[in-house]
């Protein structure tokens, strides 16, 4: 069996150096050891280089160096992606290639000319014609995608062949989500034999393997799981191979138009017309107020090109377009009230340093404070997640920091 493996590994911008370390400790050091242990194995990885940058900054040299060793050494096949984790589709075209270009420039400070990725890593692997327009200049020759952009169905992607997005001349990769899943997810250690059932029972991937997941999920989000890939990816009956190699091998073609989503979206939300639920659910208004005040606090920065002080507030507002404080605002299932707040007055700084007058900030950060309040003071952002869950079934199974997120029945 040919297996293509993708990993991606981001932390948002700013993040607690003691969880960086630990995640590295966990996940990303162990990770690389077992590439190191296996000349042969491949994979294909994004790093953002908003992580690359905290790698840097808390002295993890180590991670960066091993990673660029392999990366010379063929094992590792790097992929581009925007640089602080913006969902793309929802944001503007000009954001979108300046978030590409700031992480083709930190990578490469750090990875040297070994980084010249072909391949793309939308983030949240959330697909929109946008994006796949916006990449096609930029050099990028594939994307990444959840199986769900094929045709907005699970279960109905085949992997025997290459795709192509319609009336453009970039390739689309999907993962096979069933299979990724069941591994991130639900898989046994302790029974590897489940997971070669699980990918018979699939019936799709017998011959060509796509799983796309995670990094944090090999050690850190799952305690033991890197051992476990290890055990998985030097099987005897699999050869490991970068994406790229392995679009190289598919004889057969297909032209077709994916549908937007991301690895995370349910049918019924397409269905809907909302593929992006858990960063612009169009029934919660925290994520409405969230967009309005990004954008207009956006809008003061750009209005301001000849403020001595815009350079500043330009790099902080880069770092806010990050999807991490649409996600913990969606209870679906995730919340944090502290991170709600914390990226809310953020935006109020960025603001104050172009107008300290400005009222209609003030205004949305506070109409963001009380709102976020009162879902947390009335439970209602539990009552929220559990329908999720329930309603997603095992689908809904998460795990974060070793802790597994589940409806409570």
């Amino acid at each position: 069996m040919i297996w293509a493996n993708f990993f991606h590994i981001y932390q948002p911008p700013n993040w607690p150096p003691a969880i960086i370390k630990k995640v590295a400790d966990e996940s990303y050091r162990p990770f690389l050891d077992i590439l190191k242990r296996h000349p042969s194995l491949k994979v294909t990885l994004n790093i953002s280089g908003s992580l690359t940058e905290q790698l840097a900054q808390h002295k993890l040299h180590d991670i960066i160096l091993d990673i660029k060793r392999l990366a010379t050494l063929k094992q590792i096949e790097f992929t581009g992606t925007a640089i602080y984790h913006p969902i793309l589709p929802l944001i503007p075209t000009e954001e979108i290639v300046r978030q590409i270009e700031l992480n083709t420039a930190v990578n490469q400070k750090y990875f040297g000319h070994i980084y010249k990725p072909t391949g793309f890593y939308p983030p949240e692997m959330a697909y929109g014609r946008k994006a796949a327009l916006t990449i096609q200049p930029l050099g990028f020759k594939w994307i990444i995608a959840d199986e769900i952009s094929s045709a907005g169905k699970l279960g109905r992607t085949r992997f025997d062949r290459r795709y192509h997005i319609i009336n453009t001349s970039i390739d689309i990769i999907f993962r096979n989500r069933a299979i990724s899943d069941y591994f991130a997810f639900h898989a046994n250690p302790s029974n590897p034999g489940g997971f070669w059932d699980a990918i018979r029972d699939d019936n799709r991937s017998a011959q060509a393997l796509v799983t796309g997941m995670d990094g944090e999920n090999l050690g850190h989000h799952r305690k033991g799981w890197d051992a476990f890939w290890e055990q998985l990816v030097t099987a005897q009956r699999v050869q490991t191979v970068t994406i790229s190699e392995l679009l190289a091998r598919y004889q057969k073609r297909e032209t077709i138009s994916p549908r937007r989503a991301s690895w995370s979206s349910q049918e019924r939300e397409i269905e809907q017309g909302s593929p992006y639920v858990l960063w612009d659910d169009p029934h919660n208004p925290i994520h409405e107020l969230q967009w309005r005040l990004l954008r207009h606090v956006t809008s003061l920065v750009e209005e301001q090109k000849q403020n001595p002080l815009y350079m500043k507030a330009r790099e902080l507002l880069d770092r806010q377009l990050s999807s991490d404080q649409f996600w913990w605002a969606s209870a679906k299932p995730w919340w944090s009230l502290d991170i709600i707040k914390r990226e809310t007055k953020e935006l109020v700084r960025i603001a104050q340093y172009i107008n300290e007058k400005d009222t209609l900030t003030y205004e949305l950060s506070h109409m963001i404070l009380t709102t976020a309040k009162s879902w947390q003071d009335e439970n209602k952002f539990e009552i929220t997640a559990n329908e999720y869950l329930n309603a997603n079934g095992d689908t809904g199974v998460r795990y974060i920091g070793g802790r597994m997120i589940s409806a409570n029945k």
